[in-house]
């Protein structure tokens, strides 16, 4: 009987070190992620009040508001990267009018595979157009844009070259198609009138850059297209500004600029010296292309999400 026991207590103390064993095991180390994000948004609030004021002019309130997020994969030679730029914004003029200041939407994905020296294989999806309706003086007046009117949908592969925050990507052979679902704006921006889409191939550059220093974050892109099939020195460019300074940990100053050129949007009419448009032998004005330039600049509220 004692021996009994002795096996026993023996098998006992076996169990309980083996269970001590491995409550004291430290546990498996959680997968590592492959997927960074990160979502900068930015408040602007401005205002202007006058009564009974001498030297004339009218009170108004500006609001503007944008949203620059980013999410990106990286596994072994496999990157997947992902940006949403939105912006919006207006200018409510007592006695005048509401008038936008801002709106866009910009999407940009593109997939890599990563080879030598900095370069990768990519496959680049790209989208562009606005949230809401704008007009060619104040609400009430000519509809001059709305949402998928215009809108652009772009895909193309090649390859990209990217160090220190510098990125370059070619993509000879880029697809490009633009939507105008309102039929009454498609020749103010170069489709048919009974056409919703307009089809072109071509090639496409894009830079970017990004940069930070201090807290001062500086976010450029550059992107350029030429359509093989018709007009191919006639390139399409677009070009996007984003300069953040921090005041104090959620104020900041910000500067945002964006410019366009695309000879297909015909928009700019010649003027005589009153301002009126010039009308040609037939009675019509004639439009033309022009350079679009925006700058939004103020002081706002930023955060950022991680």
């Amino acid at each position: 009987m004692k021996k009994v026991f002795i096996l026993a207590a023996l098998i006992l103390l076996n169990v309980l070190s083996v269970t001590a064993q491995e409550a004291a095991a430290p546990a498996p180390a959680p997968e590592p992620s492959h997927w960074t994000a990160q979502a900068l948004t930015t408040l602007s609030f401005g205002q202007t009040s006058l009564t009974d004021w001498a030297a004339g002019g009218n009170g108004s309130a500006t609001f503007g508001s944008t949203i620059d997020a980013k999410a990106n994969y990286a596994k072994e030679k496999i990157t997947f990267n992902n940006r949403l730029q939105m912006a919006y914004g207006f200018t409510q003029t007592f006695g005048v009018g509401f008038q936008k200041s801002a709106d866009y939407i910009i999407l940009n994905d593109d997939l890599g595979y990563a080879l030598k020296n900095g370069f990768s294989g990519t496959l680049g999806y790209a989208f562009k157009s606005q949230l809401s309706p704008g007009y060619a003086g104040n609400i009430g007046s000519d509809i001059v844009s709305r949402f998928f009117a215009p809108a652009t949908m772009t895909l193309g592969a090649g390859a990209s070259w990217t160090h220190k925050g510098i990125s370059i990507t070619f993509t000879p052979l880029t697809g490009n198609v633009q939507f105008v679902s309102d039929p009454d704006l498609r020749a103010r921006y170069g489709n048919e009138p009974d056409k919703l889409c307009r089809w072109e191939l071509g090639a496409k550059l894009r830079f970017t850059a990004s940069a930070s220093v201090e807290g001062l974050t500086v976010n450029t892109t550059f992107d350029t297209f030429s359509n093989y099939l018709k007009k191919p020195q006639n390139l399409t460019c677009d070009w996007t500004l984003a300069i953040s300074a921090p005041l104090t940990k959620y104020i900041s100053f910000s500067l945002n600029c964006r410019a366009i050129y695309d000879d297909k949007i015909k928009f700019k009419s010649l003027n005589d010296a009153s301002g009126n448009p010039i009308p040609d032998d037939e009675g019509n004005v004639k439009l033309f292309p022009a350079l679009q330039f925006q700058e939004i600049a103020g002081l706002t509220f930023a955060y950022t999400f991680k």
